[in-house]
């Protein structure tokens, strides 16, 4: 399956299908079939990536915390007597999908963050003269984001539907 192959190496297939479009742009640029934005708003775009990458960098890393939080307290208290049957959501736990999961979601933090750092750096160290480059961060990012976000709500439906299975 696809999803398979994409997550077995989640971060390369986002970076290099980033760095692809990047490509495709500088082409269709150079073909003449791309104006580039003006400074100004490739200024304002690198902000809002770089804030809304913090962001959702944010909500995964508590996402993350919920999970080990749980996970730590379905240690502690096991199952009743009256329950004769593990649940499902507590054999997620005591598999390599756990522990999955948390590599997935740990470097969509780390990815994320990244992108943040990058941006803000850019914004605030990149001479005039070589601002128009930003349109490659700005599309590079964008890519990085919404696969990030398409790959922890992948993981949180999982989730979610193993809950419904317990």
């Amino acid at each position: 399956m696809i999803l398979d192959h994409y997550f077995a190496r989640p971060l390369f297939w986002d970076y290099l299908l980033g760095a692809i479009v990047c490509l495709l742009l500088e082409f269709a640029k150079y073909k003449g079939l791309h104006v580039a934005p003006e400074n100004d708003t490739l200024i304002s775009t690198t902000t809002d990536l770089s804030t809304i990458s913090l962001t959702i960098a944010g909500f995964i890393l508590t996402l993350l915390t919920v999970l080990i939080t749980f996970k730590g307290s379905t240690v502690q208290s096991p199952n009743t007597e009256n329950s004769v049957e593990p649940r499902v959501f507590d054999a997620f736990f005591e598999t390599g999908l756990y522990y999955l999961t948390i590599k997935h979601l740990s470097n969509g933090i780390k990815s994320l963050s990244f992108i943040a750092l990058i941006g803000y750096s850019l914004k605030l160290t990149l001479a005039k003269a070589y601002v128009p480059y930003m349109l490659y961060f700005g599309i590079f990012g964008l890519i990085i984001v919404v696969l990030t976000i398409w790959r922890s709500l992948l993981i949180l439906a999982k989730i979610v539907a193993l809950q419904r299975e317990g």
